[in-house]
């Protein structure tokens, strides 16, 4: 026996465990009673099941699953096998039939050392994919809150600046009252037609410059009532400059306005980052399901192959204490003899005690033999 194998038989008869015994990774079966349909259904997606049916068919056909996938696992616990290696057996063997039974105990369990290695090579493998796929998942989870916190706190932005326009607006609003008040007051019987309305009228007109046909006449003729539009809005600009109160009413009144305008656009920007921020999150978050759900498939396998490895690690084990028996065996029989050897020297004494008493000469080694079997 190497030093290897001396080493971990012993250790199993003195109680210790080998360092690569594996770890218990069984879980408890969940509690599908306390869900919801909807929590149910998500669960049936996850795993490519069905989900029609009312809310006992579908807890019934998720703990079908978890029983499956059990039954995969524990095969191997399940299963009742005979004990590889009969100590019980061994008595009566010669020491011959001892050491060639010890070469054959070595040679299986040479088999299930390399097979248990491999399998605990797997189940690592497995392990460190599954850690790997574990810290991509809290990384895309972590990109979720960091998403989530800004869409928040850019829908909180959104609201201030709602509510700032709306106060702009108002003013605005009351600052437009005071300067068309002002405006008609000073120059009502000008009849001075709204400069909105002029702007409306123009952009009417260069949209149908665009978008039709016209011959050279009529489009010449539309450019005309373009350039008068303008004229008008330049006259009514040079108007109102001719009075103070009313030029800064009016400059007042568009101060309020652009300062709307303004906020409109930042609420704007900012409502459209907050529903890019929402979108990241979502992406995000269906990431780290895909990958929570490929580290979980990956930990089955690794329990798996823990499991099927803790098999073969324990039928080594067996091949290892039988071995150990042999020598013990085999060290008693060298002092005393085999249990074999033992019944034939009884046989050979009593023989030669009987051939001693018909009176048949016998030599001193033959004598020996029968004083030394307690005959003499």
């Amino acid at each position: 026996m190497d030093s290897e194998q001396e080493t971990q038989a012993t250790a199993v008869i003195e109680g210790e465990q080998p360092s690569n015994v594996s770890e218990n990774s069984a879980k408890p079966a969940p509690d599908y009673n306390d869900l919801t349909v909807i929590k149910l259904k998500e669960l049936l997606k996850e795993l490519g099941l069905p989900l029609s049916g009312k809310k006992s068919d579908l807890i019934e056909r998720l703990q079908a699953s978890n029983e499956k996938v059990d039954e995969e696992s524990g095969e191997s616990k399940e299963e009742t096998k005979e004990p590889l290696v009969s100590i019980d057996k061994l008595d009566g063997l010669s020491r011959t039939e001892l050491r060639d039974l010890r070469k054959e105990y070595h040679k299986q369990a040479e088999v299930l050392r390399v097979k248990r290695d491999e399998l605990n090579l797997k189940s690592q493998s497995h392990a460190s994919e599954r850690n790997d796929l574990n810290l991509k998942a809290k990384e895309h989870m972590d990109k979720v809150h960091v998403h989530r916190d800004l869409r928040n706190g850019l829908n909180v932005e959104v609201g201030e600046i709602r509510d700032e326009r709306r106060e702009i607006t108002n003013q605005a609003n009351t600052l437009k009252d005071v300067f068309l008040k002002l405006k008609r007051q000073r120059f009502s019987g000008l009849n001075l037609p709204p400069v909105s309305k002029l702007r409306k009228q123009i952009q009417e007109l260069e949209l149908k410059q665009m978008t039709t046909p016209l011959t050279t006449d009529k489009e010449r003729a539309l450019v005309d009532e373009i350039s008068s539009l303008q004229n008008k809005i330049k006259q009514h600009d040079e108007l109102i400059e001719t009075d103070t109160e009313v030029l800064d009413a009016r400059d007042t009144f568009r101060e309020s306005e652009n300062k709307r305008r303004e906020l409109g656009k930042k609420m704007q920007k900012s409502r459209q980052e907050a529903q890019a921020a929402h979108h990241t999150m979502k992406d995000s978050l269906r990431l780290n399901r895909q990958t929570r759900r490929k580290a979980d498939a990956a930990q089955k396998q690794f329990v798996k192959a823990k499991e099927k490895a803790d098999v073969v690690h324990n039928e080594y084990i067996e091949y290892l204490r039988g071995m150990q028996e042999i020598d013990r065996m085999t060290a008693s029989q060298g002092r005393s003899g085999s249990s074999a050897d033992q019944r034939a020297n009884a046989a050979s004494a009593e023989e030669l005690f009987t051939k001693f008493l018909s009176g048949e000469k016998l030599s001193t080694e033959q004598l020996m033999i029968i004083q030394k079997a307690g005959m003499l």
